[in-house]
């Protein structure tokens, strides 16, 4: 009796000893809803941290003309350089840096977040 050469056909065994396939569910967040890593909190003049825009919304709530001065003048705007920067979010921070005041810095960014909540 003659064999033939050729390849065993062991699949049959190697999908048996394989475990059955995971699934796992990746939930993907906007960056401009998400966190911005500790590294990159925002620290407000006053002591605050802002962890996200939502907070920096909030903040803008209670925040004193001076501690808002402090952060935005003729020379910087930090709150635009912090979102373009951490959360990459180059139009809203363009917003920012047009918005005149505390309160339409303000009104900018709630805009925003409904925007992107809808």
């Amino acid at each position: 009796m003659s064999k033939k050469r050729g390849k065993v056909d062991n699949s049959n065994a190697k999908r048996s000893s394989k475990k059955p396939l995971q699934s796992i569910e990746v939930i993907i967040r906007k960056k401009i809803l998400g966190e911005a890593p500790e590294e990159h909190h925002f620290v407000v003049a006053d002591g605050r941290k802002l962890k996200n825009i939502i907070e920096f919304a909030d903040a803008l709530e209670t925040m004193s003309e001076e501690v808002f001065r402090h952060h935005v003048n003729e020379a910087k705007n930090d709150f635009s350089n912090w979102v373009k920067d951490v959360f990459h979010d180059h139009s809203l921070a363009e917003d920012i840096a047009r918005a005149k005041n505390r309160l339409e810095t303000q009104i900018v960014v709630l805009r925003r977040l409904i925007k992107e909540l809808m």
